[in-house]
């Protein structure tokens, strides 16, 4: 049995369409849960809708998603939780084939699927954890075949079941009681790179998590950010720098945002709308 927390932020159209197409799991699914972190009353409504059978959470001090996930997840008492973006909706069978893989593994902690984009072209779904290649790649302006490449991080959406680094956040099955014993989500990291640091912690605690390709969700990439992506380009690299300094070797990580630190402040002294951006990026990679 599964409790599915949707973590909303307004969009309650897509919002609307995810929590229906979880619900389509049908019985597996014991409850849902939208989280609403907007105070949005378009999101509010759906919860009216009988057939999603989905009670709503208002956070509209938007606390950040993980904080919102933990506060949805801790209404239930399933022994598999779904966290999952408004901003998706789940292929037929995925959700049976997901939990099927995790309940067949007495120690993996967290499956992921594989994401699609809206054409059915597949998405990066599955990582190696960061290191000094993902610090330079993502700073550099490299063809989108190296940025896509297992050099950046990035492992092949096709193949077969496989344990890997992490899963993106927008779609995680786990296990309570691994989720429990590691804490939940992590109240430090407010936007990003939260369920890296989740899946670190998994795999630091003992347990394992697993792409499981075979299961299929589409996701709309960045819809909750992109009207704000310059607004939230601080926080992007506050949080990888907070995951560096965390869960990287210290030599390593002083390298890493080093290199962040020198790419953003070339970046933020070239012409350009993103200029004061990229120098506020530049200064949020200091410690807090």
């Amino acid at each position: 049995m599964i409790d599915a927390v949707v973590v909303a932020h307004g969009q309650a159209a897509v919002a609307g369409r995810a929590a229906a197409s979880i619900r389509s799991a049908g019985g597996l699914v014991q409850s849902l849960t939208i989280v609403d972190t907007a105070g949005d009353p378009a999101v509010a409504a759906l919860c009216d809708d009988a057939t999603l059978d989905a009670r709503l959470l208002p956070r509209p001090d938007n606390p950040g998603y993980g904080v919102a996930a933990n506060a949805g997840v801790a209404l239930g008492r399933a022994p598999l939780v779904l966290v999952a973006n408004p901003d998706v909706w789940v292929h037929p069978g995925a959700l049976e084939t997901l939990a099927t893989s995790i309940d067949d593994a007495p120690d993996v902690a967290c499956v992921g699927p594989m994401l699609l984009n809206t054409d059915g072209s597949p998405q990066d779904s599955a990582f190696a954890f960061p290191g000094l290649g993902q610090a330079v790649f993502d700073l550099l302006p490299l063809p989108a075949r190296l940025r896509g490449s297992r050099l950046n991080g990035r492992l092949w959406s096709n193949g077969p079941v496989r344990d890997v680094g992490y899963v993106l956040g927008a779609f995680m099955l786990m296990r309570r009681r691994a989720l429990d014993l590691v804490g939940g989500f992590s109240s430090a990291y407010w936007m990003y790179a939260e369920e890296v640091d989740l899946c670190r912690r998994f795999w630091d605690d003992g347990w394992r998590v697993r792409y499981v390709p075979t299961a299929q969700v589409t996701h709309i990439r960045a819809s909750t950010t992109a009207d704000r992506d310059l607004e939230m380009l601080p926080e992007l690299f506050r949080s990888r720098a907070r995951w560096y300094r965390q869960h990287g070797p210290r030599p390593m990580a002083s390298i890493a945002i080093g290199l962040m630190w020198l790419g953003l402040g070339v970046r933020a002294r070239l012409p350009g709308p993103r200029r004061e951006a990229y120098a506020a990026a530049q200064v949020a990679l200091k410690p807090e």
